[in-house]
């Protein structure tokens, strides 16, 4: 997305928190206040930034690989996303969220590039892509701040599949292969704490944030995690909605599995536009 667009979007979402309109409405509060369930279905206009390390080996310059700046894949991508909640009980809740997002591009190396013992040399013509899949389940118990906002503590599951490629002609030794197509892929369930909060100005309008973290090893993966969200929500009818959010995902994490000895930093931001169905 252009930086004018994600500007342009931001401000709406700014000036939707600040609105005076809630002082039209009168009693009640928000949806996600009182309904057991919600479903926000949109589209999620991230900047996308990704690195890679393969096994140890040399990846150019920095020891890595930056798709952005080796092989200019694209920047900024849009993609479909969901988030939903289930409230039971009087105290706790349940939340979810997923999106995944890929991109390949086709380049001519400006400089030789080593991956797995493999070399794809200066001026070869190559493909290169990554793949990305994030599926959040979060359980929270809620505590109540005042009569139009809560929050909740708790814990949940990041499950991510990730990958990357590249093919073309390459070289061992000096020995010319012809072409050849190196991959690397792992998925892992990561545990994380998060905490969010919910302020409803009036039955129309509420503001939504939360944050979730995680620094730790767990199994063959070692590294941080964040996922955080802030935006607003207006309820256009009885059960539908309006949102704008601005998202963030980051993680930065070392792999040791037999097949992929290295590291992968990835990071989505941008705004998240979405309808919400509550019930």
């Amino acid at each position: 997305m252009k930086p004018r667009t994600s500007i342009t979007l931001i401000s709406i979402m700014l000036v939707c928190v600040t609105s005076p309109l809630h002082a039209e409405e009168q009693g009640g509060v928000h949806p996600y206040l009182d309904q057991k369930f919600f479903v926000d279905l949109g589209m999620y206009f991230p900047d996308r930034e990704v690195t890679l390390s393969v096994n140890g080996t040399v990846l150019g310059p920095a020891d890595r690989i930056d798709f952005d700046e080796q092989f200019g894949l694209k920047k900024s991508d849009e993609t479909f996303a969901l988030n939903f909640g289930w409230r039971f009980g009087e105290k706790w809740q349940l939340g979810g969220q997923y999106f995944e997002a890929s991109g390949k591009v086709r380049s001519a190396l400006t400089e030789d590039v080593e991956w797995n013992d493999l070399v794809f040399g200066e001026g070869t013509g190559v493909a290169v892509g990554q793949e990305f899949s994030l599926l959040r389940v979060f359980f929270a118990r809620r505590f109540k701040s005042g009569e139009n906002s809560e929050f909740g503590l708790g814990a949940g599951i990041h499950w991510l599949e990730i990958g990357a490629f590249i093919e073309g002609n390459a070289t061992i030794n000096g020995v010319d292969l012809g072409f050849r197509k190196e991959s690397v892929s792992a998925d892992a369930p990561l545990p994380n704490i998060g905490i969010w909060y919910t302020h409803s100005f009036s039955p129309k309008w509420a503001f939504k944030g939360r944050y979730d973290w995680l620094s730790a090893k767990v199994g063959d993966y070692d590294g941080t995690l964040i996922n955080a969200s802030l935006g607003v929500n207006y309820q256009m009818f009885e059960h539908v909605g309006l949102g704008l959010s601005y998202n963030i995902f980051t993680l930065d994490v070392n792999v040791r599995k037999n097949d992929w000895k290295g590291n992968f930093e990835t990071a989505y931001k941008g705004p998240y536009l979405n309808m919400s169905f509550y019930w």
